[in-house]
């Protein structure tokens, strides 16, 4: 009996795992093989190749310990249009919200005149799983798409954001708390 339990969790741990990901994965297949649209996936393993090469080629002990961040990185996948192909901003906007139903919080979201940049994070107790990042230039009809598997740690890039912008991460301005009201009877 713990061999049938043992063998059945094996068989379903595949289908777990690909179901991580579903509305990034639906989105990448739907949109892959649209005329003027280019994708590739990179397995983590070139990522963190990469990353280590260009670690020993840097001079800065910043932009190496940035660099030693990609270690955390998996398998990447990437799709992108140059040729005035672009993605309906509904589309974008569906994708926005199955992320955000499947545990996706933003990180980051800039609209300015047509162009759209929107980076979106899944955490789980302070680890990084997943990145997802989408550039959509309606005026210019170009787009990229990038997704990430990760591991990585909110302590450790908050460690390289701080060392590399001290100055810059302070609010713009500081607004001073107000003393709660007396409400007493």
């Amino acid at each position: 009996m713990k061999n049938n339990l043992l063998l059945f969790l094996l068989l379903l741990l595949p289908g777990m795992l690909v179901c991580q990901n579903k509305p990034l994965n639906k989105f990448y297949r739907q949109h892959k093989h649209q005329e003027g649209v280019r994708n590739m996936k990179l397995p983590g393993w070139v990522i963190r190749m990469g990353s280590k090469i260009a670690k020993s080629k840097s001079d800065s002990g910043t932009e190496k310990e940035a660099l030693g961040l990609m270690r955390h990185f998996g398998k990447v996948k990437f799709l992108f249009s140059e040729e005035g192909v672009q993605l309906p901003a509904e589309k974008v906007s569906k994708l926005r919200q199955d992320l955000l139903e499947n545990n996706f919080e933003d990180l980051i979201m800039i609209r300015s005149e047509g162009m759209n940049l929107q980076i979106m994070v899944e955490e789980v107790e302070g680890i990084v799983k997943n990145v997802f990042m989408i550039v959509n230039d309606t005026g210019g009809g170009e787009m990229f798409f990038l997704s990430a598997k990760a591991n990585l740690s909110l302590k450790d890039l908050s460690k390289v954001l701080k060392k590399e912008m001290p100055n810059k991460l302070e609010p713009l301005f500081h607004v001073e708390e107000e003393t709660p009201a007396d409400v007493s009877l």
